[in-house]
């Protein structure tokens, strides 16, 4: 075994090095300090603003409402727009809540259900949390229900008691579009209207926008030609400049269309959308599957019905993914298969309709 002998410096050389030990232990402890508080600092201000685009903003926030959510970034405040915000965090919510926002924000619902049956709704600290817990609770709900795996009702029970609650949510624009579908798919048309008026009022044009032309859609399934008319223009009226605002416009065309021929212009009616295919770009599918779907119903009323058949299958095809417009088009093609003679053909699109669709208002028709 070796031994260690220890040599104690004694004299100056003791006093020199007892006072270096002290100036290192006064630097250390001063380097300390000054660490600590601003990890503090930070620790009680970690909100974070996710917008649509840019980096997320980490602070405190301040403020908030259906318009903007106000966040203070060492002692400034920065405005959001909600239309620009892609998710709120709050400080010290458990990260499965964190998860689900930023799944949502994916559009991956059901890996998001699952990661919201992890929150413990106890945990949550702040009234902030407990509310964003009960919209999120409604919303996946209502994703699901309109997926056809879940209870529009019950959905829109949940969404209308968050509203009741916190009405001024930055949520709220998200809340009025998902309520005004579930109304839509509980066959409560006129409900779905005024819901979708939420949208409407909004200041923000593509919103603005978009609550015009649902809220027309709804009146026309109503047969409220007149009033469905003026919502449709009031899209057409706007100063838009936005691709997503004008893209609305051109449904919103459509839907002007559609009141027309059932006005008595039929033939006016089709040549017009048939410009609309020719002339726009057949990637929006949006738009595509509304134009098809209104040209097949034209041509139905007229009693062409192979070239009725020919619209609501390019929907059927090729836009698959627009589920309302895809229940329509399955719901046409059941009808019309067997008075062109193709029995079996009506009888699968009608057993597609209710395999994929369950709980839409055209499987109850």
């Amino acid at each position: 075994m070796i031994h260690r002998i220890a040599i104690q410096p004694s004299g100056p050389i003791r006093n020199l090095a007892t006072a270096r030990f002290a100036w290192l232990a006064t630097a250390l402890l001063s380097i300390a300090c000054t660490s600590v508080i601003p990890e503090r600092a930070v620790a009680q201000d970690r909100d974070r603003v996710f917008p649509t685009k840019g980096a997320a903003v980490t602070g405190k926030i301040v403020e908030r409402s259906r318009d903007k959510v106000v966040i203070e970034v060492r002692g400034t405040n920065q405005n959001f727009p909600t239309n620009e915000i892609q998710r709120v965090l709050f400080d010290g919510e458990p990260q499965s809540f964190s998860r689900t926002k930023d799944l949502v924000a994916q559009g991956q619902i059901d890996q998001a259900v699952e990661e919201f049956k992890k929150i413990d709704a106890g945990s949550l600290k702040s009234d902030d949390m407990k509310m964003e817990y009960q919209f999120y609770r409604g919303y996946l709900a209502s994703s699901m229900a309109l997926r056809g795996k879940g209870d529009p009702a019950n959905a829109l029970k949940l969404l209308t008691a968050w509203v009741k609650d916190d009405s001024q949510s930055h949520h709220f624009y998200d809340a009025a579009e998902a309520m005004g579908d579930l109304a839509l798919a509980t066959g409560t048309a006129d409900q779905a209207a005024k819901y979708y008026g939420g949208l409407a009022n909004a200041p923000f044009p593509e919103l603005k926008a978009k609550g015009n032309f649902l809220q027309g859609r709804a009146l026309m399934s109503q047969k409220q030609n007149a009033e469905a008319k003026a919502k449709f223009n009031a899209v057409l009226e706007a100063k838009l400049s936005d691709p997503l605002s004008l893209k609305y416009q051109k449904l919103a065309r459509v839907g002007v269309i559609r009141c027309d021929a059932q006005e008595g212009k039929g033939e006016q009616a089709i040549a017009e959308l048939e410009k609309m295919v020719d002339e726009g770009d057949s990637t929006d599918s949006e738009l595509y599957a509304e134009l098809f779907n209104t040209l097949g119903a034209l041509f139905e009323a007229a009693g062409r019905n192979d070239e009725a058949l020919l619209s609501y299958l390019k929907t059927d095809l090729l836009y698959g993914m627009q589920s309302d417009s895809h229940a329509e088009s399955l719901y046409r093609l059941s009808q019309l298969w067997p008075k062109t003679g193709d029995a079996g053909k009506g009888a699968d699109a009608k057993q597609r309709l209710a395999k994929l669709y369950p709980t839409s208002p055209w499987v109850k028709k």
